[in-house]
């Protein structure tokens, strides 16, 4: 039984126990997750506009409360460990940004509508350059900057109308002619790191340019924020 009892509790340490890296360390991380963003002064939508210019269906005027909006971000990142505890990174990842808003219902005479998953994502390839302290084992902070390029934009949406049946009508345009291809941010986070170089890194990206070419509601700069949660693998490339 003691035997048992050391070898569990050997596995458990090897499992739990961290990484270390010396100076001079240099490393590949790759890692995929989800980001949920949102754009920072986000005007209501007015539903008179939701399906765009030419629409059939008759929407009501009136606004409809911004909301965030879910994607991908798949990177690469390389690492180089000036000590033991601080480091510095440059990746390129592929990400999704953008805002939602509120699915709503309303009735027009008897006809009922719903529009649902009404969005506008924008798509970037994204540079964050950061620097990263390792303040215990595998735990470090990290803060940096990022430019990214808008690779894409898309508005999205769907309305269901009850009428003598049902009906849906779908949105889906492609149009990044209104964004500013490069948009500049603020990236800071926190990761853990296991000995078996997993690793999920948690980053909050905070915009600091305008996204739109136009300035918006009440002339303020429409801004990305979005948070990132990815998992990784970290690859040594130096012995």
């Amino acid at each position: 039984m003691k035997k048992i009892m050391l070898m569990a509790t050997m596995m458990v340490a090897t499992l739990t126990a961290s990484a270390q890296y010396d100076a001079g360390t240099w490393s590949l991380n790759v890692r995929y997750g989800f980001t949920g963003a949102t754009m920072l002064n986000t005007p209501d939508m007015d539903l008179s506009l939701a399906l765009g210019p030419g629409s059939s269906i008759n929407l009501p005027g009136g606004d409809l409360k911004a909301s965030a909006t879910g994607g991908h971000v798949v990177g690469l990142e390389l690492e180089k460990q000036l000590t033991k505890r601080f480091s510095i990174s440059g990746g390129l990842d592929w990400l999704m940004a953008g805002t939602g808003w509120k699915d709503h219902k309303w009735k027009d005479g008897d006809v009922e509508y719903k529009l649902k998953d009404a969005s506008v994502k924008t798509y970037y390839l994204a540079v964050p350059v950061t620097a990263n302290l390792y303040i215990w084992k595998g735990l470090a902070l990290h803060a940096g900057v990022q430019a990214a390029y808008l690779t894409g934009a898309r508005r999205e949406g769907t309305v269901t109308y009850k009428e003598d049946a049902d009906y849906t009508v779908s949105m889906s345009l492609s149009d990044r002619s209104e964004f500013n291809k490069i948009d500049i941010s603020i990236p800071v986070g926190i990761s853990y790191e296991w000995s078996n170089h997993l690793f999920v890194d948690a980053r909050y990206n905070i915009g600091l340019s305008n996204v739109t070419k136009e300035k918006t509601y009440e002339d303020k700069d429409l801004k990305n924020a979005y948070l990132q949660l990815s998992v990784g693998y970290k690859i040594k490339l130096n012995r």
